[in-house]
């Protein structure tokens, strides 16, 4: 079955969007590896993760997929260079991305959704300004966005909506 890694924030993660995809990745037989930038990562509501992986110890070669969890501390990457290159080299080895909430802002910096439409968290009225900005079709009415490789999700309640959206991308 296809391996996952789920990358989290430090501090802040929303605790939902990883404690739900993560269930129904592993309950569909998906392996699931977690990755931040450090090696103990405290959600919003203090939800802990002991991550399996730092974010500079980490190959495409290693995983199938990569799924970045959301809350206001994803947004920790936007200038981190080996999130970015890692990100990249997924895509371009066509295997699936995903972001949930504040994390595809990440994505809009990094350039990868210039072009493509997108949803994402817009709590604070901000999602369509900045993906008009960094070239994305903001689509923020919308919970899950798949275009061309990449999967976007609005926040805490496109949890399961995106997990299961994320999932089929494996049988594609």
């Amino acid at each position: 079955m296809p391996h996952i890694l789920m990358i989290l924030a430090s501090e802040r993660f929303r605790d939902v969007e990883y404690i739900v995809p993560r269930a129904f990745f592993e309950k569909n037989g998906f392996k699931v590896s977690t990755a931040s930038s450090a090696k103990l990562s405290t959600g919003r509501f203090g939800y802990e993760v002991i991550n399996d992986f730092m974010i500079d110890e980490l190959h495409v070669k290693n995983f199938d997929g990569i799924y970045f969890v959301g809350g206001v501390g994803s947004t920790e990457y936007i200038q981190n260079e080996k999130a970015r290159l890692l990100t990249e080299a997924f895509f371009v080895a066509q295997k699936p991305i995903a972001a949930i909430c504040a994390a595809p802002r990440n994505f809009l910096h990094w350039g990868l959704l210039k072009g493509r439409r997108a949803t994402g968290h817009n709590g604070d009225g901000q999602f369509p300004r900045l993906a008009l900005q960094f070239g994305a079709i903001p689509e923020p009415e919308k919970t899950v966005v798949y275009d061309d490789g990449i999967l976007t999700a609005s926040g805490p309640e496109a949890s399961e909506e995106s997990a299961l959206a994320f999932m089929k991308l494996f049988t594609v």
